[in-house]
């Protein structure tokens, strides 16, 4: 199979629970593409800062954060990064005071914003996942730009409030969900899929020659676009729905164990 691209989600498909994958297998596959002049675009709802952090040599890679409103070449090469208005910001903020069940982070290119008590487990968490993270009071306190929110609800209350924002944001902002009880709140149209199309015309490339791999529904779109996509093992329905074929779940470094094969390793 010829493709030229690669698209990988990182929570529940590149990583493992343990939020890790095979440095190793990964270092291997990028050298293989590389090889072939196939570039590799990491794809994730996280913070671009973040992401790079994660990886031995982020210089060799290409990023979609923050679900495509931050793009970014190889060599740390901004390509596109959008924000949200002051007003929408203003309204995502008046909402989440209306819901002190929600645990919040707002994020831009320049860190991010994590509001009121907050868990030890989940600043650990919320840590790991923002670079510049400072915690705050009030979300009121943000003092720069905001390009996406993150929300954390409570087991079974995730629809309900997707549903609840939906309506009072009047489709300013869409809900779409992340693994887990999260969420992020992206600007319609403003998705992975929508930051890639920055990279692929950059480099003259297709959606065509696209492999992407997801499980969420963050993903949907990349996944529907792509011209060979795979769902994780154990994707949400949506992201099964979306993808062409199944790989392995991300315990099972099911990503590496796809690339390698199409790439004869």
């Amino acid at each position: 199979m010829s493709f030229t691209t690669v698209a990988i989600d990182l929570d529940g498909t590149l990583f493992t629970s343990q939020r890790d994958y095979d440095h190793a297998r990964f270092t291997r596959m990028l050298d293989a593409c590389e090889e072939r002049d196939i570039r590799v675009v990491i794809a994730s709802g996280r913070q671009y800062l973040s992401m790079r952090t994660m990886f031995d040599e982020p210089d060799r890679l290409a990023f979609v954060g923050d679900n495509g409103s931050t793009v970014v070449d190889r060599h740390h090469e901004v390509v596109h990064a959008a924000v949200l208005d002051d007003e929408v910001v203003a309204t995502v903020i008046s909402l989440i005071d209306d819901h002190p069940e929600i645990r919040s982070v707002a994020s831009g290119p320049e860190g991010g914003w994590m509001a009121g008590e907050v868990p030890d487990r989940m600043r650990v968490l919320m840590n790991s996942a923002y670079e510049n993270l400072k915690t705050v009071t009030s979300l009121h306190e943000i003092d720069g730009p905001v390009s996406k929110f993150a929300l954390v609800t409570r087991d079974g209350q995730s629809e309900r409030i997707a549903a609840e924002l939906s309506q009072t944001l009047g489709g300013a902002l869409v809900p779409v969900t992340t693994g887990h009880q999260g969420m992020d709140l992206i600007v319609p149209g403003r998705h992975k899929a929508w930051g890639l199309s920055f990279l692929l015309e950059r480099w003259g490339r297709s959606f065509a020659d696209l492999v992407a791999f997801g499980d969420s529904g963050n993903d949907v779109e990349m996944l529907a676009a792509a011209g060979t996509s795979y769902a994780m093992g154990d994707a949400q329905q949506q992201a099964i729905d979306a993808a062409k074929f199944r790989a392995p779940s991300g315990e099972d470094s099911g990503v590496m164990m796809v690339m390698e094969e199409l790439l004869g390793l």
